[in-house]
C-alpha cells in the first residue's frame, strides 16, 4: 500500500512549504520510536501511539493509548476516516487530503501553532548536579550499575545450577528474574522458576524441542520447515511473559499473510478476511460405496455447499417438512408440535450433536410391533436376519402351544406328545407365516418408510438387504463450532438450518457463509456492522491439526 505523508512548514514571512514523502508500507505508525513511518519528537506521545489503515476502500485510526487521540475535536481509540478529518497527537496535527493517482492514501502533517520546544523535543539541563557529577559522568555511574546488578550477577548463576538457586532464594540479591519480560501463563504456572525448562540454552531463543518435549503436536503442514511455512517458531505464534490472555496470537494478519495469497499449486483456496475474503463453504460428507463382496465401505466426500444442496446420501428416508409441520403430526399419543431439540441434542460441552437412534429418537411413533393381538411384542432394528428369526419362534410357539397366551394352538392336544411329522409341519408353517410378515414390515409398513429395501432372494435365509445407515455427525471437522455458545434468545434451528422446508434426507441443510455473516465479520472490529462481531482466523480455525491430509 503506497501512502503519501505531507510535510508543511511555514516560514518566518508567512510563506507554506511542503515536502512531500511516499512510503510502502502496510500502515502508517505514528509514535515516538525511530521505528515509526511517521516518527514525531512530542512527550506526550507514545513510542508506538497509533496506526492509520487504509484496505482500499476504508481507512481508519486506531490507538492503544488510554487518552486516544483527538479527531475532528474529540478524543478517540479507534475511528473511521473520510478525508478533511483532522488528527491531533499533543502538537502535531495530520489532516487527511485527497490522494494523487500515484499513491492510495494521503495525509498531511504539520506543528500546530502552540507548539513549544519542550513538548517536542526532550533535552537535558546543561546544570550539573549539585555533587559535581555531570551527565556524561552520572550516566556512566548508571551504566555501569545496571550492567553489574542485571546482568554480570545475574549471569553467574548460568555458571551452576547450585548458584543460580542460591541467588534465587536469597531476598535483594538479583538473579535472572530481572530479565523476565512478565510472568509466565497460568497453564505452564507448574515449572514457572525452572527457566531451564524451556531457555535450554542460554542467551538463545527457545528452541522448538523445548516445546515438544511436553507438546505432542501434528503442525500445521507437515515440518515446520517446509516451503510453506518457512522457519517459523513454535514462539512465533505463541507468547509467553507478556501477560497475554492467551498464548495463541489472535491477530488474523497472522494467518492471512500467506492465506491470502496461495499458489495454484495449493489445494487451498486464498482467504484474508472472514467478511469479504473468504471461500464458500465446504462441507465434508459421508458417502457409501459398494465393494465387489456386496459390503458398504463410507467415504468422506468434500462438497462445495454453492455446488451442492442435495448430496448426502445417507441411504436414510425422511421428511423434515412433515415432522416440522407447525399444525402437529399425529403419533401414538395424539397430535403434537414436534420441536428439533427432541432429536438434535448437544453432547456435554455442547460442542457437537449427539448422534440419533432408533431406539432413542424414533421408536416413541414408529413401532415395530408386528401381530395386532399382541401389539407389545416387536421385531429387533437393524438386523434383518434378528428379525426373521424372532418371527420364526414366535409363531412357531404359538403353532406348537409352547405360547400359553396364544390364539391358535391347532397342533397340541392335551396329554398328547407331537409327533415329528407335527413338529415338521408346524416349523414349515411358522415360516411360512413369518415370511408373509416379514414381507409387510419391509416393504409395505415398516422399514421401507425409513430405509432403503431391496429383495435379493426369495427362499433364503436373507430374502431383504436394508441398506446400511450412516449420518454424517461433523460436517466441518476442521472448524471450531459450538452450539451451546450459539444457543442464545435471539437465535433458533431455524436461523441457520433450513429443516422446515426440507422433504430429503439427502438435503445438505448446513448453513453457507451468509447465514454466519448475519452476525459474524471482519477481524478488524471497526469494518464491521453494529450486528456483526468481530471474527478473527482462530476464531474458528485451529493452527495444528489431529491428522493431516485427511478429514476425521
Amino acid at each position: 500500500m503506497k501512502y503519501l505523508i505531507r510535510f508543511i512548514t511555514k516560514n518566518a514571512a508567512g510563506g507554506v512549504q511542503h515536502n512531500d514523502k511516499i512510503v510502502d508500507a502496510a500502515a502508517i505508525t505514528i509514535g515516538r520510536a525511530t521505528d515509526q513511518v511517521l516518527h514525531i519528537k512530542d512527550r506526550r506521545a507514545r513510542l508506538e501511539h497509533a496506526i492509520i489503515e487504509f484496505d482500499g476502500s476504508v481507512a481508519s485510526v486506531t490507538t492503544s493509548a488510554l487518552a486516544g487521540v483527538v479527531v475532528n475535536g474529540r478524543s478517540q481509540r479507534e475511528c473511521k476516516l473520510a478525508p478533511g478529518d483532522v488528527i491531533e497527537v499533543g502538537a502535531n496535527i495530520l489532516c487527511v487530503i485527497d490522494a494523487p493517482d500515484s499513491v492510495d492514501y494521503a495525509i498531511s502533517f504539520e506543528l500546530g501553532r502552540d507548539a513549544r520546544g519542550e513538548d517536542i523535543a526532550q533535552s537535558w539541563s546543561g546544570t550539573n548536579i549539585a555533587d559535581g557529577l555531570n551527565k556524561r559522568r552520572l550516566a556512566w555511574i548508571a551504566a555501569a550499575t545496571v550492567f553489574v546488578l542485571a546482568l554480570l550477577i545475574p549471569a553467574s548463576g548460568l555458571l551452576h545450577p547450585g548458584v543460580a538457586s542460591f541467588l534465587r532464594d536469597t531476598p535483594l540479591v538479583p538473579d535472572d528474574g530481572l530479565w523476565l519480560a512478565g510472568p509466565v501463563h497460568s497453564v505452564h504456572g507448574t515449572f514457572a522458576a525452572d527457566c531451564q525448562a524451556c531457555h535450554t540454552d542460554p542467551f538463545k531463543r527457545v528452541a522448538d524441542v523445548a516445546c515438544l518435549d511436553c507438546h505432542e503436536v501434528n503442525r500445521h503442514v507437515g515440518s515446520m520447515t517446509t516451503p510453506v511455512i518457512g522457519n517459523e517458531r513454535c514462539a512465533s505464534c505463541h507468547l509467553e511473559h507478556n501477560e497475554p490472555p492467551s498464548l495463541v496470537k489472535q491477530h488474523q494478519g497472522l494467518c492471512a499473510d500467506c492465506h491470502a495469497n496461495m499458489t495454484p499449486e495449493s489445494s487451498l483456496r486464498a482467504a484474508a478476511d472472514f467478511l469479504d475474503s473468504h471461500p464458500d463453504f465446504s462441507a465434508t460428507v459421508l458417502q457409501p460405496e459398494r465393494k465387489t463382496s456386496g459390503e458398504i465401505e463410507w467415504v468422506q466426500q468434500r462438497l462445495r455447499l454453492s455446488e451442492a444442496l442435495t448430496a448426502e446420501r445417507s441411504n436414510l428416508k425422511f421428511n423434515h417438512k412433515v415432522h416440522l409441520d407447525a399444525d402437529g403430526i399425529v403419533t401414538p399419543d395424539g397430535k403434537r408440535i414436534v420441536e428439533c431439540v427432541e432429536c438434535h441434542q448437544a453432547e456435554t460441552g455442547g460442542g457437537r450433536m449427539r448422534p440419533i437412534s432408533m431406539d432413542e429418537h424414533c421408536s416413541g411413533c414408529h413401532s415395530l410391533a408386528f401381530d395386532p393381538d399382541d401389539p407389545t411384542r416387536e421385531v429387533p432394528h437393524g438386523d434383518t436376519e434378528g428379525v426373521l428369526q424372532v418371527l420364526i419362534e414366535y409363531y412357531s410357539a404359538r403353532l406348537l402351544g409352547a405360547d400359553p397366551d396364544a390364539v391358535n394352538q391347532r397342533l397340541r392336544r392335551p396329554g398328547q406328545a407331537l409327533t415329528r411329522v407335527d413338529r415338521d409341519r408346524a416349523a414349515a408353517e411358522a415360516r411360512v407365516k413369518a415370511l408373509e410378515v416379514a414381507e409387510d414390515l419391509f416393504e409395505r409398513r415398516a422399514c421401507v418408510n425409513c430405509h432403503e429395501v431391496t429383495r435379493v432372494a426369495s427362499d433364503g435365509d436373507r430374502p431383504w438387504r436394508v441398506e446400511p445407515v450412516r449420518l454424517t455427525e461433523v460436517f466441518f471437522p476442521r472448524a471450531n463450532f459450538s452450539h451451546a455458545a450459539h444457543d442464545t434468545e435471539v437465535t433458533a434451528c431455524s436461523n441457520c438450518h433450513d429443516a422446515g422446508s426440507s422433504e430429503s434426507a439427502s438435503d445438505l441443510l448446513m448453513p453457507d457463509i451468509e447465514t454466519c455473516r448475519d452476525c459474524h465479520g471482519s477481524g478488524a472490529a471497526r469494518r464491521n456492522d453494529a450486528s456483526q462481531i468481530a471474527s478473527g482466523c482462530v476464531m474458528c480455525h485451529s493452527f495444528h491439526f489431529a491428522t493431516k491430509g485427511s478429514y476425521p
